[in-house]
């Protein structure tokens, strides 16, 4: 997991923050954005959902396919996942 360099100042905002119910958007820390949770959106997928989460919009597209088994394993399948995703 990647970590995060802070410096001080960016931590005693961050405590200050917390201290006074207050986030850099103007929300309290317990307010929260509304959620709106979209499946099947793309026709041409296994399956899809679009997620919208304030200013945040993803729309995910996921495709299965059966693989033929390689000819050194023949008693073995596999599954091949392609996966496609955007972020507005």
């Amino acid at each position: 997991m990647a970590s995060v360099v802070l410096s001080e100042a960016e931590k005693i905002y961050i405590v200050h923050g917390v201290q006074e119910d207050l986030r850099v958007d103007g929300r309290g820390c317990e307010d929260y954005r509304c959620a709106e949770v979209e499946t099947d959106v793309v026709s041409n997928t296994s399956g899809s959902a679009r997620v919208k989460l304030g200013h945040t919009d993803i729309l995910v597209g996921v495709k299965a396919e059966m693989g033929t088994p390689k000819l050194e394993k023949p008693d073995e399948g596999y599954l091949e996942f392609f996966v496609d995703w955007l972020v507005y």
